[in-house]
């Protein structure tokens, strides 16, 4: 199984320690899922995406957008830093559910668990990444069952 995770992908200077606010919790869920013999597909494994003269938005999005079709769902973090809109974020939600690949969100920002459109795109909202990551192992992981 293959699981993408995406997120806001803080650039430096959009926030205090961005870089760290990005990777903590990838590096949290890439650690779980693999844990559970999940592959894990994380757009800043290339770490590129924090230099814009390396790849072209247009790239980025294209190469995202793949990952997501390569994956079988999306796990997505909502725990938002500072004013950041996860626009990126909100667009693979959209392009996983037209696709019908669940999509499992980890947030308790009542602007999105209440919203009714992720209500509409999402299979279940949990408030941390251990408790999503157990989800989708015991629920959605083929190997476990």
């Amino acid at each position: 199984m293959k699981v993408y995770i995406s997120g806001p992908i803080y650039i430096p200077g959009s926030v205090p320690n961005a870089r760290e606010h990005t990777d903590a919790w990838r590096n949290e869920a890439t650690i779980l899922l693999e844990s559970y013999g999940i592959e894990v597909l994380d757009p800043c494994r290339r770490k590129a995406i924090y230099d814009p003269k390396l790849f072209t938005p247009n790239e980025i999005v294209f190469r995202d957008l793949k990952d997501v079709d390569d994956s079988q769902l999306i796990l997505m973090n909502f725990h938002l830093v500072g004013d950041k809109l996860p626009i990126g974020t909100v667009m693979e939600a959209m392009f996983a559910w037209m696709q019908k690949k669940p999509v499992v969100v980890v947030s308790d920002d009542p602007r999105i668990v209440g919203h009714p459109w992720i209500q509409a795109m999402v299979v279940r909202i949990f408030k941390s990444i251990p408790e999503a990551c157990c989800y989708i192992n015991q629920f959605w992981n083929e190997e476990t069952k």
